[in-house]
Formats: C-alpha cells, structure tokens, sequence
C-alpha cells in the first residue's frame, strides 16, 4: 500500500509502518511458523518409519509362503525336457525318456489354388480317432456358426470370433495361393492330445471346409498338417501318455515340461532328473527378513536419538507413538513360539536379538538388532524334527510366525484406524489448526497496517502543520525590533 503523506511530510511513514509489522509478524507469526515446521518433520518422519515396516511387512510375508522351506532343486541332463519341483518333494534322481510332444490339429486349404469362400455352415466337433483309423466323435463337443460370405479374410476374421469353435484360423501365402490353416484353440484346456482331434463338416459356400481326420482329406480340398496327438514318455522305465506337454501328475512335487522331441533315425530323447535338497530360497528369505528388520530399527533409532552433549534431540525424540511402535515389534519377535513345527523360539534357527558384534574389533553394541548364525540356521533346516514351514506359515489352522507378525503390521499400518494413521491424521490437524490461526492473525495485521498508516498519515500532517507554523512564529520574532537597539 502507497504510504498516505500529506505535502511537506515530516515523518517518513513506509519505515516506521514496516518495522512495526515486522516486529508484530516476528511475535505473532514466527512461533506458528517454527510449531508448522516441527509438525511437518514428523509428519516425514512417520512417513519413513511407515515406508520401512511396509518393507518389513512384504519380507514377513514372504516367509509364510509353502514353498520357501524345504526347498528342492531340479537339475536336468539330456535333452527333451526341463523341470522344476516343489518344497518338500522327495529328492533322488529320475531317469526320463522322450518320444514325442503333444500336438495340436492342424488342417489347411489346397496348396495350389486358393480356397474362395461363400455363404454356408461350418460344424466342428471334436473327439478321437481309434486304432482303426475311425473318429469317434465325443457328442459334448460339438459347436457351428454361420458366415455370411466374404472374402477369405473375412471367414478367418469370423472364425476367430467365435471362440466356442474350439479352432483358431490364420492365412499362410506360400507364394502361390492363399491358405486357410484351421488349428485346435484351447477352451477350458489344452488344445493338444489325442482327444482334441476334431472333424469339418462344412455345407453350402463352406462345403470344401470338410475334413474327417479318420479318412484325411476328402478331396477337396482340406489336408493335413499335423495330426493330434498326446506326449509319449518313459519315467523310470514306465511309459506314459498324457495330452499336454506340462505334465505335473507322474513324479509328485515335480513338474515335467517337454520342449523337444526326436528327428530322422532317433528313437528317443533320454535325459536324467536329480532332485536335490536346496535351502537358497529359505536363506534368501530369512536374510530379507532380518534385514527389514534391522532397517525399521535403525530408521526408529535415527528418529528418536538424543545427542547428550548437544543437549538436542531429534525429530520424534521422547514420541509415545513410536515407543509403541518398537514394543509391537518386540512383541511381534515372540507371537507363535509355541512349538508349532517342533520350533519353540528364534534363537533355535539361529535368529537372535538384542546384540551385535563388530567383525573387526569384536565390540558387542546392544542395539536391539537381529543377526543370523549361519551354521546353527543350516542344521535346523536339516533337522526333521523342526518343520519350518509349519512354524513360519502355520499349520492345521493354526497361524504361522508370519501371519501372526504380519498381523501386528497391519495395526501399525492400516490406512484407516492403523497407529500410524490415527497419529498422523492428529499432526495434520494440527498443521492445519496452525495455518488457520496464522491466517487469521495474517488478516488482523493487514488491518493493523492500513490502521498504522493511518494514524501516523495524520499525525504526519499535524507535525507539518506546527512547523510550518513554527516557522511563521520565528519569522515573525526575527523581525521585532531588538530590546538592545
């Protein structure tokens, strides 16, 4: 605001005014400045603090998982197939045998000329052809649709769309003519194996769609590209059939995958299986644990410490949320130590708190941090009498380690009425209290202004009228004739 003087002003109004509003921001509004400050720091310190316990939250879960102890890894040698196993499967070794993949239909047009459709009908109904060469079809599967006309592109295109058909279509140029490949699409399965042989019966601008794969093809037209068939495979001797090339019903825990299968001269395709005990997933599992966890406690410590030679304390130093927050924890370190699994505390694993030792001088410092004894983890795994995988994911309905340690995250955690929330839901309004207050304070001080520059415009005017009239009184005097003369 322009300062408000009158002619010959005395009085220099824009300094005075401004020093008063300054000094009257410093008293009032500083301090809510500095309180807005402090409650923003919190407000990101918790923000960290709930960061990390999400991170541990994610490692916890990790190690409720069925397949993170007892490992077993499967390692092949050969050609023809690969595999992996479960925790907990048997280990030994597998001798396995390959004769061929399991095979989808595949039927296409004439290669020479070709195929131009028409309005008609399409039926395709799958089934199995015998060891006579005849296909039996299976009445359940069965399905039509019907195509208006159009170019060849357009019956492929309407094919496509129709995906209770049970076939896919596509359209292959070798150069010569156009063809029609039509070949089985999975439904509610695989679209490979002997069963998943299907027959064409095609009528009107379709009829030279028909195919019977018991006959091959019918003369006009259609031909075989490759027939269904299943996947044939020796286990340990014992010969095997399935109609996909996952197969995870032979060996239990095991999953065979075929990929290959012999050329020209070759019989077979012969690899070995060892399964082995593997404990890398458990220990990487643990290690991401415990290192969460040394994270939290780090993050709460670098929050709260107190520097005695300074006299000053850190952003949540002496917080009551957060001495709550490491009691969670330290509760959470012995939920589920009841003996489930034949386990009844950490420190049987090797898992232990409150210590750690400096590789280097060897100073013990107890920091409430967890630490793993490598050897002591390594016999437990290998213990029978210790089931891990019980007493981290629980078992029989009864809650795992895990579940149990995840489930105080969560009351930390949760969005909605978690400690964390309700404690930064209290500092926001705080903040918001403090910038509602400091506004108003700001708009009493725009008043206080206009009032100042007011008051002083006036007094501005007064003093610029005594000295002008001082000035006439001393004119006045100087012209009076002296007492002396």
């Amino acid at each position: 605001m322009a300062a408000i003087t009158s002619g010959g002003s005395v009085l220099d109004i824009t300094s005075i005014v401004s020093q008063l509003i300054t000094a009257e921001r410093t008293t009032t509004q500083q301090p809510l400045v500095t309180k807005q400050a402090a409650q923003t720091a919190k407000l990101s310190a918790f923000g960290q603090i709930k960061g990390a316990l999400s991170s541990l939250q994610t490692a916890v879960d990790a190690l409720g998982k069925n397949d993170v102890f007892g490992g077993v890894k499967a390692t092949v040698s050969g050609k023809g197939f690969t595999a992996t196993a479960k925790a907990g499967t048997s280990t030994g070794n597998h001798s396995i045998e390959v004769f061929q993949l399991a095979k989808e239909q595949r039927v296409s047009t004439d290669a020479a000329t070709s195929f131009v459709p028409a309005a008609g009908r399409l039926s395709v109904q799958f089934g199995t052809v015998n060891e006579s060469g005849n296909f039996e079809a299976d009445a359940e599967r069965m399905a039509a649709f019907e195509f208006e006309g159009g170019t060849l592109a357009e019956l492929r295109d309407a094919i496509n769309q129709n995906a209770s058909l049970g076939i896919k279509a596509t359209i292959v140029n070798n150069g010569k003519a156009d063809q029609l490949v039509l070949t089985g699409a999975a439904i509610n399965g695989p679209a490979t194996g002997a069963n998943m042989a299907f027959k064409l019966t095609g009528t009107d601008g379709l009829e030279g769609l028909s195919y019977d794969p018991g006959t091959g093809s019918t003369g006009n037209g259609m031909h075989s590209v490759q027939a269904a068939q299943d996947a044939r495979l020796k286990v340990d001797g014992i010969e095997i059939s399935r109609g996909k090339n996952t197969i995870d019903d032979v060996l239990e825990g095991v999953t065979l995958t075929l990929n290959d299968e012999p050329e020209a001269d070759v019989a077979s395709l012969k690899g070995t299986l060892a399964l082995a005990t593997d404990n890398e997933a458990a220990r990487n599992a643990i290690d991401a644990f415990i290192k969460a966890y040394n994270e939290v406690t780090d993050t709460l410590k670098s929050l709260t410490t107190y520097d005695a030679t300074t006299r000053q304390g850190s952003t949540l130093t002496g917080d009551s949320t957060v001495r709550n927050i490491q009691s969670t924890l330290r509760n959470a370190l012995n939920d589920a130590l009841g003996g489930l699994g034949g386990v009844h505390s950490l420190a049987e694993l090797g898992i232990s708190s409150g210590a750690t030792t400096n590789k280097e001088t060897g100073q013990v410092t107890v920091d409430g941090k967890l630490s793993l004894d490598s050897s002591k983890f390594e016999a437990a795994l290998s213990n029978p009498d210790k089931d891990m995988t019980a007493f981290f994911a629980g078992k029989d309905g009864a809650k795992g380690f895990a579940a149990t340690f995840s489930e105080r995250l969560t009351g930390l955690l949760d969005s909605n009425n978690g400690l964390i929330a309700t404690r930064t839901k209290g500092i926001d309004d705080n903040i918001k209290a403090l910038e509602e207050q400091y506004n108003r304070i700001d708009e009493r001080i725009v008043s206080m202004e206009e009032r100042y520059r007011l008051e002083f415009s006036r007094l501005d005017t007064l003093l610029a009228g005594m000295s002008q009239t001082s000035s006439y009184l001393a004119q006045q005097l100087a012209n009076l004739p002296k007492i002396g003369n």
